[in-house]
């Protein structure tokens, strides 16, 4: 019987390892239109989201912030959620991710950006350097 138990562990522990080198990759696009994108590089297992931020033709990285859920609904609503979203009877349906975080360039400089994320859907809003916010999304196919 500890053979078995051993050989269960050894399985759980390599198939953990094996997942926790794999993300999901989104693509998100401003929902303006102007031009800026964003890639969030979300690990399947354990790790914080890896963000890509190219704006006004300069790229930020970082890792996005500590998050935490979001329970008002206020902040879905900013980022673009409607109300007729929810569906009462799932109650996972609604649980939002909210968090901040700086973004840095190359030459140092750095750019603000809020997240949300709603299962694999995340969302951000970065505040631009010269004034002004831009918001974006994934992109759908």
């Amino acid at each position: 019987m500890k053979s078995k138990t051993a050989v269960s562990t050894l399985v759980l522990g390599v198939a953990i390892l094996a997942f926790s080198g794999c993300a999901q990759t989104s693509l998100l696009k401003a929902a303006s239109g102007n031009g800026a994108s964003a890639t969030v590089e979300n690990p399947i297992v354990l790790g914080r989201a890896r963000l890509a931020v190219v704006l006004d033709g300069k790229s930020y990285n970082g890792v996005a912030g500590e998050s935490r859920e979001e329970t008002t609904g206020e902040q879905a609503l900013r980022f673009g959620w409607t109300p007729e979203h929810k569906h009462r009877w799932i109650r996972q349906e609604m649980a939002f991710l909210f968090g901040s975080t700086i973004l840095a360039a190359n030459d140092g400089a750095t750019l603000a950006c809020d997240h949300l994320q709603h299962g694999d859907d995340w969302r951000l809003r970065c505040k631009k350097p010269g004034g002004g916010e831009v918001a974006l999304q994934r992109v759908r196919e």
